[in-house]
């Protein structure tokens, strides 16, 4: 059977319009609720679209479509390698090149956080930048290990709240320059902890520290015990010699006192004033005398006076040293 030129014309024109549909139909794309669609007309963005049914030219435009609810995490220092299930836990990996960081005390710690955002500008977030997953990563980077270099070991490793409240700010201001089209909208530390390789060495330090605040204790306490008696003491002997001094210049001045009065008398009578001083003298030293011998004038013994009590005779015969008087 022969087609004529009439069906020949018919098929082709139905041949075109099937592909015209067919062209038509791959033009015909969705976007749901919560996402956001960007057309490209020859590579250059022309257009973007929300939720709802559109139609694009092929191969001449084309569309990307990203959502705008969606929550992304992006973990650091550390990456998830297989999920958790319900039969298993999830297992990690550590990723040192992010993790180890410095504090402000020169130790040296292990950090693994996580943080989530929301695209909220499509446009910009797949052609403002090359790679917006990585510009994150980069200044996440730079903010926390800035905040950590802020801190000492022990803060560090206890203040990790405090630490996320630091670094969710500071991320935002510096993502605001590249306009990535994003909102951060947490940042949670997982864990900061002492990297195994220094731990032993972190635990001498520990107990070097501990012990020196028992001995800080210890002394201070010494301190208490010691320096109240050495001040009660020292106070002691201050009052001691203060008292000595006023007696001292007491007693001087009375024996100055003393001597102005005998002068004064001995300039004005000096032999009755000898006389008295000698006899004063004798006095002082009789005193202490239990036996006195008195000589006559040949020398010998006359009598035994026997000073705690009665008169004796001394024999002729007992020798007896001769006592010789000062003069004038």
């Amino acid at each position: 059977m022969k087609l004529t030129v009439g069906k020949l014309r018919l098929i082709a024109i139905l041949i075109v319009l099937g592909v015209l549909v067919i062209f038509g139909l791959t033009g015909i794309y969705i976007v749901n609720p919560g996402e956001q669609a960007v057309v490209l007309t020859f590579g250059q963005i022309t257009d973007t679209k929300d939720s709802g049914t559109y139609w694009r030219m092929p191969l001449v435009q084309k569309v990307q479509v990203e959502s705008r609810t969606q929550l992304h995490t992006q973990e650091y220092g550390y990456r998830t390698t297989q999920p958790a299930t319900t039969t298993s836990e999830a297992v990690y990996e550590d990723v040192p090149k992010e993790s180890i960081m410095l504090t402000g005390d020169q130790n040296i710690v292990s950090v693994e956080a996580v943080y989530q955002y929301y695209v909220t500008d499509v446009s910009s977030y797949l052609y403002e930048v090359d790679d917006p997953a990585g510009t994150m990563r980069c200044a996440f980077e730079t903010v926390i290990r800035r905040s950590l270099q802020n801190l000492t070991l022990d803060d560090a490793l206890l203040k990790k709240q405090e630490i996320e409240q630091q670094v969710l700010p500071a991320f935002r201001d510096m993502l605001k320059p590249y306009k990535i089209g994003v909102t951060i909208s947490s940042v949670m530390i997982q864990n900061i902890s002492v990297p195994a390789e220094v731990k032993t060495a972190y635990e001498d330090v520990n107990n070097a520290l501990n012990e020196k605040t028992q001995r800080l204790d210890e002394a201070e306490k010494y301190k208490n015990q010691v320096v109240p008696n050495a001040r009660g003491l020292a106070y002691k002997m201050l009052q001691d010699a203060q008292a000595y001094s006023a007696k001292a210049i007491a007693n001087a001045g009375g024996e100055v006192a003393q001597f102005n009065d005998v002068y004064a008398k001995y300039v004005d009578n000096k032999e009755i004033t000898r006389k008295r001083l000698l006899i004063e003298t004798l006095e002082s030293i009789l005193a202490q005398a239990n036996q006195l011998y008195i000589m006559d004038d040949t020398g010998g013994a006359l009598k035994l006076l026997n000073l705690n009590g009665g008169v004796t005779a001394q024999p002729q015969a007992t020798p007896v040293p001769q006592a010789t008087t000062g003069g004038n």
